[in-house]
């Protein structure tokens, strides 16, 4: 009782794994072979049938989810083969699944059957069925499929095609086996109910509980014809616990029953079990006996290559070491399972990492959990040893992968879940793969808030939060994450940065200019965004979008001829001092002539329009000189803006006169030169000179003329009929005021030309034409100033006057 006692408080926390049953059997139904494959499980699992173009099965695919207790070898049999590969986990499932792919023979055909009922039924099973169920039976035949009863009506039956049906009454049942698969052929005695239920606990690993009931069992009955068996379960159950009192005991159980049953087959298992308790123990001698002797009377079993690694792994010596690897590649060579050849490299990876080749022992490692990552799960407790020893060497490669996939298959509520997260992240992060590390952080913390690590791994998370990698989608997330959970602080100020820089990597600029006010007014970036977005803009004629952008902007980078272009994007959406405050210095960086000239001139202009006439004038001085130089006469309306500037200058107008003449020859029909002669008129009228005033109102007039425009009639009209008058061209004046009328005039301006006419007549001596001038005007009215004139000067054709 002490032994199972203690055993107990070892093997508590042992978790029981899956177990997967396969059984293969043949038969013959009228002289035809057939084959049946029994797969069953402890927990439901689906199979699917894959066919070919004819309806024929191609093959079967069975899915497990969680990894089975034990796996197989594929096998390969007359009518089928089968074989299995492990599925990476899905989103929806917490484990990851075995996949079984049953395929048939060249000529074999198969069928694939559910079976959840009771067999021993006269009940055919039913065509409907779960989606998943813990039994199928996979049917292999050539021609017909065997138990066919040719009389029913397959239309109409509501079952499947092989309604296998076991009659209670004339069924043959097959009797309990013993440990080695031979019929127990027993009748009375309630030492094969314990027997039964001990081997019930020891197939679910209940180790602890198994040597408690074989304790008893063998108390209450120890002449029971099952005692071989039940001491055989207590060697197996024993190796599973690692106190040396454990060990004795094995040892004591196992010498004895090696000599009492040779023959048995079970015989290299237990002398293998023996031999690894001897090693424990540091009976060398003794251990290699068994060892040696499983090797050569057993040279086939799974056991002689595991007693091969054994003895490799006792080789420390520096006389040994060179031996050793040659021994475990033969074991590794000569091993029968998948379980067997995954034992044997990891010892081998073990020793490699002792004689310092990591890269040799990742190797292995990476084959095992390649091939067969369910071997980690096989003995947790060693699998944690050995991440112990990788992590003590620092060699994390392979570390990270196995802990992680630990954690997926241990109790989402255990101890040991929180560790081996925290590990495995922590593995990650010392690789460089934060994107993993910080998957496995967020997982702990969303199972372990409250643990006492729970801070560590957050603050860990925390400095992995812009190292990730991924595409542009994955790291923008990211960043969004970090600005919403992490406001004003050191890091959401870095995810900004970075967020703008992702935006830069994929030529997002107008996303960095929207969020221009949040990053450092300095920003290379955001200035990145400002060059290039106007490069797009100015390409694509969108002076608006370049206005906008730069608005925003203290300075741009830009190439001599886009300098240019958005200068006078700026220029023509009148935004003066901003065109100004970008472009000024431009010159510095101009080599070019032409581009030189250009730059002058949007400048001047630029001065003209923020007022900055001393400094404008100059500017414009050198335009109109290297424009006369060069012969680029499409700068040379830079002297408009001079002609004002110079004439607003008392000092300067006579410069503004001496312009005009010039500008005359440049833009002889120009509409801009009857604005710049009307303001030479304003000046003659202003000085009293007729022969001014006369000459710039024929020069107004004679513009209109030829442009078609006649913004500035009849006023310019009347001044020179004015002129005319006081040259007592009376002709002339009566022409020009019958030229009058063709223009759009005012009750003013009528009034105003039939008053001139009256008196030219009247002083030509014409009284009736007067008289009749003034009548007309006297009709429009005699409240404004000319119809009052009209209407006093009608008095002088009174009688007493004419």
């Amino acid at each position: 009782m002490r032994l199972t006692h203690s055993i107990i408080l070892l093997l508590c926390c042992f978790m029981p794994l899956f177990g997967l049953d396969m059984k293969l059997n043949y038969g013959k139904e009228d002289k035809e072979t057939f084959a049946v494959l029994n797969l069953r499980n402890e927990h439901p699992f689906s199979c699917e049938s894959k066919l070919k173009i004819n309806g024929d099965v191609e093959k079967i695919l069975c899915r497990i989810v969680g990894i089975p207790q034990s796996g197989f070898n594929p096998t390969k049999s007359p009518m089928l083969s089968f074989s299995y590969t492990m599925e990476a986990k899905k989103e929806d499932d917490e484990k990851r699944a075995m996949i079984i792919e049953i395929t048939p023979a060249k000529g074999v055909k198969m069928q694939l059957f559910s079976v959840f009922s009771d067999l021993k039924t006269e009940n055919p099973i039913p065509v409907t069925r779960q989606t998943d169920s813990k039994s199928y039976q996979i049917v292999a035949y050539y021609k017909k499929l065997p138990f066919l009863r040719p009389d029913e009506n397959l239309e109409k039956r509501d079952s499947i095609n092989f309604p296998v049906s076991i009659p209670k009454t004339a069924t043959p049942t097959i009797s309990e086996l013993d440990i080695n698969r031979k019929p127990l052929d027993y009748i009375a005695g309630k030492d094969l109910d314990a027997f039964l239920e001990i081997r019930e606990l020891m197939n679910a690993r209940k180790y602890p509980e198994a040597l408690e009931k074989i304790a008893k069992a063998l108390k209450m009955y120890p002449n029971s014809l099952f005692a071989k068996d039940m001491v055989y379960y207590t060697i197996i159950a024993l190796s599973h616990s690692k106190s040396k009192e454990s060990q004795s005991y094995l040892a004591e159980a196992a010498i004895p029953w090696i000599k009492a049953y040779a023959s048995d087959d079970k015989i290299p298992e237990v002398m293998y079990l023996l031999s690894k308790t001897l090693l424990a123990q540091n009976k060398m001698k003794e251990a290699y006996y068994y060892l040696n002797r499983t090797i050569e009377e057993y040279p086939k079993t799974r056991y002689a290559a595991l007693s091969k690694m054994q003895i490799a792994n006792t080789l420390k010596s520096p006389s040994d070491i060179k031996r050793a690897p040659l021994i475990y590649r033969e074991a590794y060579q000569e091993a029968q399972d998948l379980e067997a050849a995954g034992e044997i490299a990891v010892s081998w990876a073990k020793f490699s990492l002792r004689d310092e080749d990591t890269e040799y022992a990742n190797e292995l490692l990476h084959k095992v959990y390649s091939v067969f990552p369910a071997f980690f799960l096989i003995d947790k407790d060693a699998t944690m040893e050995l991440l112990d020893e990788l992590e003590e060497v620092e060699q994390y490669t392979m570390a990270a992968p196995i802990a992680a996939y630990l954690s997926g298959n241990v109790p989402y509520n255990s101890e040991l879940h929180a560790k081996l997260l925290n590990k495995s992240s922590e593995f990650y992060t010392k690789i460089g793969d934060f994107d993993m590390a910080h998957k496995l952080h967020l997982d702990f913390l969303h199972y372990h808030p409250n643990d006492k690590l729970a801070q560590k791994v957050k603050e860990r998370d925390d400095s992995l939060l812009f190292q990730v990698t991924g595409d542009y989608k994955t790291k923008l997330e990211r960043y969004d994450y970090v600005l919403a959970n992490y406001p004003n602080t050191e890091s959401a100020k870095k995810a900004l940065e970075l967020k703008a820089k992702l935006y830069l990597e994929n030529k997002k600029y107008e996303e960095i200019l929207q969020m221009q006010s949040l990053l450092p007014k300095d920003s290379e970036v955001v200035q990145a965004a400002i060059d290039n977005q106007v490069a797009i803009f100015l390409k694509e004629n969108n002076c608006d979008g370049v206005a906008g952008v730069l608005s925003r902007a203290n300075k741009v980078k830009l190439s001599t001829s886009e300098s240019l272009q958005a200068f006078e994007c700026l220029y023509n959406q009148t935004a003066f001092k901003k065109a100004h405050d970008l472009f000024s210095g431009l010159y510095k960086h101009i080599q070019d002539g032409g581009e030189q000239l250009r730059w002058l001139y949007l400048e001047s202009n630029t001065l003209f329009a923020l007022g900055q006439n001393k400094e404008a004038i100059k500017a414009g001085r050198d335009v109109m000189d290297l424009a006369f130089a060069m012969g680029q006469t499409q700068y040379y309306d830079i002297s408009f803006k001079m002609f004002h500037a110079f004439y607003n200058d008392e000092a300067t107008r006579h410069e503004a006169i001496n312009l005009s003449k010039k500008m005359d020859k440049w833009f002889p029909t120009d509409r801009r030169m009857l604005e710049v002669h009307f303001t030479l008129l304003n000046e003659a009228e202003h000085k009293k000179d007729p022969l001014a005033t006369s000459t710039e109102a024929r020069i107004i007039m004679a513009l209109q003329d030829k442009i078609k425009e006649y913004d500035y009639s009849p006023y310019v009209n009347f001044i020179y009929v004015n002129t005319l008058m006081n040259e007592n061209n009376y002709t002339e004046a009566l022409k020009q005021l019958d030229r009058i009328k063709d223009f759009k005039m005012t009750t003013d301006d009528r009034q105003q030309r039939f008053y001139k006419i009256a008196t030219i007549n009247y002083t030509l001596k014409y009284m009736d034409n007067s008289k009749k001038a003034l009548d007309a005007c006297v009709e429009l009215g005699t409240t404004s100033a000319w119809g009052t004139l009209c209407n006093n000067a009608l008095s002088l054709h009174d009688d007493g006057f004419e």
